[in-house]
């Protein structure tokens, strides 16, 4: 995953943008070949609307699109839901179509790095493993 998908990903389940990003694992490929800035609300890897960014803010699109987040969580702070990003995909799923296992799995792997609200949260998973 991109941190350019953070200016268009939504809670499938209150539609609430932006969704807040903590990134676990990420690799670094080289620098994309663009000018253009290609968010065009939100910079996820600056996490700032670019509407009023900080006046001492530097936009360096080259070197964010080099990069790979490959392990990380999304969270919904207007509904409290969390969201795994699994070997660069985002898993965006309603609950009742989650894995219990694999939330558990997840947040057993990752819960000394991960937002206190995501392991209060626990196993939102539903669904039948």
């Amino acid at each position: 995953m991109k941190y350019r998908l953070m200016d268009l990903l939504a809670c499938p389940i209150d539609k609430s943008f932006p969704l807040e990003l903590t990134v676990l694992e990420e690799k670094t490929g080289g620098k994309a070949q663009t000018d253009k800035v290609p968010c065009e609300i939100y910079c996820g890897w600056k996490s700032t609307m670019l509407k009023n960014p900080p006046a001492d803010w530097v936009l360096n699109c080259r070197e964010c699109l080099g990069i790979n987040i490959e392990t990380a969580v999304l969270l919904c702070r207007q509904c409290g839901r969390w969201y795994p990003v699994l070997g660069r995909i985002p898993r965006m799923l309603p609950d009742e179509l989650r894995s219990a296992k694999s939330d558990e799995d997840f947040l057993n792997q990752y819960k000394e790095r991960l937002p206190t609200d995501v392991v209060k949260r626990g196993v939102v998973g539903k669904a039948k493993d």
